[in-house]
């Protein structure tokens, strides 16, 4: 066991968001709900912080960055996002964090690129 030198941020979808993934074109969302996506909410590692406050910081400097994630994740024409504004990203989304985090693997840690969901 191990602790990692991240914090970590879990992105919680809301009802706003919800709503604007079903009236995305061409949009079946039949087989999933909202508490299928916050049962398993996407979590983002961060820089190392010593405390919660750090971690906020951390998220408000990077609030685009993660909002843009979580709406490409669903739809790659950005031309059918909302503006990234702190304000609607707040809206659309709780955000859990922990400023520890504790590998209990003992497989090494692997990277893949980032791909889009089809829905």
């Amino acid at each position: 066991m191990y602790e990692v030198n991240r914090s970590v941020i879990i992105v919680v979808p809301q009802e706003p968001f919800w709503n604007w993934l079903n009236n995305l074109p061409n949009s079946d969302m039949s087989e999933l709900t909202l508490e299928d996506l916050q049962d398993d909410a996407n979590s983002y590692l961060i820089p190392a912080c010593e405390n919660a406050d750090e971690v906020w910081d951390e998220v408000e400097s990077r609030v685009e960055e993660i909002f843009a994630a979580e709406l490409a994740d669903w739809c790659d024409d950005d031309s059918e996002w909302p503006d990234l504004h702190p304000d609607i990203f707040r809206e659309w989304f709780d955000v859990v964090l922990s400023s520890i985090v504790t590998d209990l693997s003992s497989e090494p840690l692997e990277r893949e690129a980032f791909e889009t969901i089809e829905i």
